[in-house]
């Protein structure tokens, strides 16, 4: 699934974790109101996605780097955040760089750690389980285990935006020095 590419559908995971259990686009389903799934919906295997979680995290304990730096992305449907580089040392973000001069704002969870990624992925499988037609996906580097992907929303018919997604690219490990530093 391309960045884009599931429309404008579901929940925002990063307003999710930002906001707490806020749900875009008005809170979700009125206790009064049946809620009905898009047609082919098929509910995520949150045990799957819990074992896939707990894997990577042991693949990244096995190398945790002290240094490293990637570029992130963030949308929140319908906003999409220009990208940033993330440079963490020391078990701290250091740093949250623009890539783009004109972009507007940085991107609400673009300062986090790959440890805050991990957390942001565990605590959006908790809030959309309960949702009554959750999509949650979520991506692993296959080496070092970080994450590379999250993406949440809501299978419900007729939803017009509040998905959310972030991904993690050109995650670089550094032996001690952040970009631009010496």
């Amino acid at each position: 699934m391309t960045l884009l590419r599931r429309g404008m559908l579901g929940t925002v995971a990063g307003l999710l974790i930002v906001a707490g259990a806020a749900q875009a686009g008005g809170g979700g389903a009125p206790p009064s109101r049946q809620v009905v799934c898009a047609p082919g919906y098929v509910r995520p295997d949150f045990a799957a996605l819990e074992r896939e979680l707990a894997a990577a995290r042991a693949r990244w304990a096995g190398a945790r780097p002290p240094t490293y730096w990637y570029d992130f992305e963030q949308v929140a449907a319908p906003v999409m955040f220009p990208p940033v580089r993330v440079a963490v040392g020391g078990g701290a973000v250091r740093e949250v760089l623009p890539l783009v001069t004109d972009g507007g704002s940085p991107p609400p969870l673009a300062p986090a750690t790959v440890e805050d990624r991990f957390e942001q992925i565990a605590q959006t499988l908790i809030l959309v389980r309960r949702q009554p037609c959750p999509v949650v996906e979520a991506e692993y580097d296959l080496r070092l285990g970080y994450p590379t992907r999250l993406y949440s929303g809501s299978g419900e018919a007729n939803i017009a935006d509040g998905w959310g997604e972030w991904r993690v690219t050109n995650f670089s490990l550094l032996a001690e020095a952040l970009p631009g530093r010496p």
